[in-house]
């Protein structure tokens, strides 16, 4: 009996009669799913020579978002970033994930990052790497790097934050899915990959106690293909965020969440159902014991997310807003009716060079006549760290901002109890101009006092959900595990289905850490099943 036998969010692996079949095939790798983790792995594979099928249930090769952590790459080396002390990162990874996470997998990770990010981008030709975040890139190009947070706010000292976060992040925009593809094809164009879309992976095939031998697939039309691998079985196939099952199961809470997918299968089902985790079940492997982790992490307002005071709906203080988006996210989430208020006054420009550069956190101010005479890239905003008088106009116009000239006014157009929440707004100014936060220590530079008009407010509720983090018990081999402890032969996991990656809460320690697992990982996969016998 497995660990979760007989729970009904796993269900039962499907049987197939060999009369069911209506295709065998076989060569040396199969790697279920067509994401960023399994179309590392299918070109890595391929340009080691190995002849692949690649099973995806969508109709093409999916991508999206693009942060990467870069470490130690020709990328990061092109903005003097690449000198890092990565045992320090790995060690404050760990930290962030209460020691949940394979740490192993985390140092592995920190070696090999760097010159996968330089492999990855390399197989697009024509990327253009700018020097700095607000650079305008050359019209026509398809595709650029852009460094985040680049040059960093004057005096930023990453040693003296309570949440660190690593300056090793490249941006590949404006979509990453052109790198992605373009990847693919470089692997397509060795001829040693064969590729069947719109087609689902039923079941893996393994005898009892021994090698995963291959895989059984539908396809749309119907169509049964037994597909055997001689070397091993990749599974890539996501995480398990629309299955409402698994995540009442393995993430209680987070169910009701806002979620964001941009993949979807042909009848316009989300294609994040968990279904390699429990393939993966079926034939006997372990799910990570760590607590699973929820990647949703607040982007706050026109604002950005952090220092700026927040109320929640009784009117009072409720944390130190001195944290990054993952954990303010978290700290509504916790809230009886997970909203909360981001109280701005009208000196927000003398408050924002204040902030520190991290995921959410706004941080540059920039004017309006910068967008507009081009010397700086237009397209910057909030999700940059910048912020401009044209961003809080258009809050405003979109609703999403509050502006009153008084403070009472402001709070009845919230709907806050008022003279609660004017009491906390008193209590608050008083501490900052004693320059110490008695109730939450939240540090004296970041005391933002709510005094000057005009005055600004953004009613926050829980942020989108992305991913939910957590997978088959693995190494930092790619190995998938059985409930004994023990390799199951012939099994890889890597991208969200690769367990003891991520634990507890996703950190933002180093923002693109996600897509850099993916990409490490099924580089790691694809090598170790092209070297077994």
């Amino acid at each position: 009996m497995g660990q979760y036998d007989g729970e009904a969010w796993l269900g039962k692996e499907p049987q197939f009669d060999e009369n069911e079949i209506d295709e065998t095939i076989s060569a040396d790798i199969i790697v279920v799913g067509g994401g960023l983790a399994g179309v590392a792995a299918v070109r890595q594979a391929a340009e080691l020579s190995q002849k692949v099928l690649l099973f995806e249930k969508c109709r093409c090769i999916q991508a999206r978002s693009g942060d990467f952590a870069v470490m130690d790459s020709k990328v990061a080396a092109h903005w003097g970033r690449e000198k890092l002390n990565k045992a320090e990162i790995v060690n404050q990874l760990m930290h962030d994930m209460a020691y949940k996470a394979s740490q192993n997998i985390l140092k592995r990770w920190s070696e090999e990052a760097g010159e996968a990010f330089d492999w990855y981008i390399e197989g697009m030709e024509g990327v253009e790497i700018l020097d700095r975040t607000d650079q305008v890139p050359e019209k026509g190009v398809r595709c650029y790097v852009q460094p985040r947070r680049y040059p960093l706010p004057e005096g930023f000292d990453n040693a003296t934050e309570n949440y660190k976060c690593y300056q090793v992040t490249a941006w590949v925009r404006p979509s990453h899915i052109p790198v992605c593809r373009a990847n693919f094809e470089k692997a397509q164009a060795t001829g040693n990959v064969t590729s069947y879309f719109n087609t689902k992976v039923k079941k893996l095939i393994r005898k009892p106690g021994g090698r995963v031998e291959g895989i059984i697939a539908q396809s749309r039309e119907g169509r049964t293909i037994r597909a055997y691998a001689k070397k091993g079985v990749i599974l890539a196939t996501g995480d398990y965020m629309s299955n409402e099952a698994m995540l009442k199961r393995f993430l209680p809470g987070m169910e009701k969440t806002p979620k964001q997918w941009t993949s979807y299968e042909m009848d316009r089902t989300p294609s994040n159902l968990g279904e390699g985790h429990k393939m993966a079940l079926w034939i006997g492997a372990k799910l990570q014991d760590s607590p699973h982790a929820p990647m949703a992490h607040h982007m706050g307002s026109v604002f950005g997310v952090s220092d700026f005071l927040l109320l929640d709906s009784r009117g009072k203080r409720f944390v130190n807003e001195d944290a990054p988006g993952q954990q303010i996210g978290s700290q509504i989430e916790n809230l009886p009716d997970k909203t909360a208020w981001q109280i701005i006054d009208g000196n927000w420009k003398q408050y924002i060079p204040k902030e520190y550069p991290s995921h959410g956190n706004v941080c540059y101010t920039v004017e309006d006549t910068e967008l507009e005479n081009g010397s700086i890239y237009n397209k910057l905003c909030y999700i940059d760290n910048y912020i401009a008088p044209k961003y809080i106009r258009e809050a405003i116009e979109n609703k999403s901002l509050i502006e009153a000239q008084t403070l009472e006014e402001l709070i009845e157009k919230t709907g806050l109890p008022k003279e609660t929440a004017l009491a906390s707004i008193s209590e608050y100014n008083r501490m900052c101009e004693q320059g110490e936060d008695t109730d939450y220590g939240k540090r004296k530079d970041r005391l933002f006092a709510v005094k000057e008009g005009p005055f600004y407010a953004a009613r926050f509720t829980p942020a989108i959900m992305i991913v939910a983090l957590g997978g088959i018990q693995s190494d930092e081999e790619a190995h998938c595990y059985d409930e004994e402890g023990k390799v199951i032969p012939g099994l890889y996991a890597a991208g969200n289905v690769q367990g003891n990656r991520v634990a507890v809460d996703y950190p933002l320690t180093v923002p693109g850490l996600s897509h850099s697992l993916a990409l490490v990982y099924g580089r790691i996969a694809a090598r170790n099943a092209a070297e077994e016998q």
